[in-house]
């Protein structure tokens, strides 16, 4: 039979599943309906498969492995071009505009270590602020970035290197190319910035346990349940064209100072990764409590029986 069906591998997995579920909790059924009856085996048999979901949704809540919902994810509010203070994103138009921004080769000068990671160098790729900040992360409290890496409005503007980075560029870029069709590929665009509002509070490194608990706390029992909207701004700049010379390697992207500055404003959507194994506990929890009851019920009822008939056989 299962040969049969093997083109269809969604539909094989579900038989198999559906089979292994009545194997295994058929064989427990039929054991225990032998020994203590069917009506007796078939409640000991639900309330320790309840009691088993309840465990496992647990330890998929806490470590969001198992039963799975949807993974967090940006999603795209809106594309700007040229002018972010007129966004309809409100919080967006707070962002510092590229003209305000030092040159990342004027914060170069002078800095031992940028220097060594950024020579200069025509045909290697001109840095931005966010490369240097992944190479000397204390560059944010240099004079010409103050008041504009960490503005006073929230926004925070991400080394290359940092996580968000990398998940927010990859999104911004491909709603550009392949949803939006503003540009024909990646390589026509080069990553300027990425801003970053909002969001989760990190725990301090030298963290005591008691720190993470209250840490822990705080956040859940801060409105809204420990998630603050998050709000991230990925800037791009179409890129000068040249033309590829055969046998030679790709020309460094250089961007084009006369073409403008799109902004993709993104909201960061925290999805449901643990809400179905949480669901899964809270039902199976509410299952075995039922049936706890219930056999607590039972034995009651049976010690009244025997006490009864013990009191008349006397």
């Amino acid at each position: 039979m299962l040969a049969a069906i093997s083109w269809d591998p969604g539909f094989r997995g579900l038989l198999t599943v559906v089979v292994g579920t009545l194997v295994l909790g058929g064989s427990v059924y039929l054991l225990l309906a032998t020994n203590s009856g069917p009506r007796l085996g078939f409640l000991l048999a639900l309330t320790g498969l309840a009691s088993w979901m309840m465990i496992m949704g647990v330890v998929w809540a806490i470590y969001g492995i198992g039963y799975q919902g949807r993974a967090a994810t940006w999603e795209i509010e809106e594309v700007n071009y040229g002018d972010l203070s007129q966004a309809n994103t409100v919080v967006a138009r707070s962002v510092p505009p590229q003209e305000d921004l030092p040159e990342a080769r004027a914060l170069i000068e002078g800095n031992e270590a940028l220097e060594q990671q950024f020579p200069d160098d025509p045909t290697a790729r001109e840095p931005q602020i966010g490369d240097l900040l992944s190479v000397d992360p204390d560059l944010d409290e240099d004079p010409a970035l103050e008041g504009i890496a960490d503005t006073d409005d929230g926004w925070e503007l991400l080394a290359a290197a940092d996580p968000q980075t990398g998940e927010a560029t990859a999104a911004a870029t491909a709603y550009l190319v392949d949803e939006r069709g503003v540009y024909d590929s990646t390589a026509d665009l080069v990553v300027l910035d990425t801003w970053s509002n909002g969001g989760k509070d990190d725990l301090v490194d030298d963290a005591n346990w008691l720190d993470r608990v209250l840490f822990k706390a705080e956040r859940i029992l801060t409105w809204p349940l420990g998630h603050p909207e998050h709000t991230a701004v990925v800037q791009v700049q179409q890129v000068i064209p040249r033309e590829e010379v055969p046998g030679e390697p790709p020309p460094t992207p250089v961007a084009d100072p006369e073409a403008p500055v799109v902004s993709v404003v993104m909201l960061r959507d925290l999805g449901s990764q643990r809400l179905p194994a949480t669901a899964t506990a809270v039902a199976s929890g509410i299952v075995f409590a039922v049936c706890v009851v219930s056999l607590n019920r039972r034995d009651k009822l049976v010690r009244e029986a025997r006490a009864a008939a013990a009191a008349a056989g006397s």
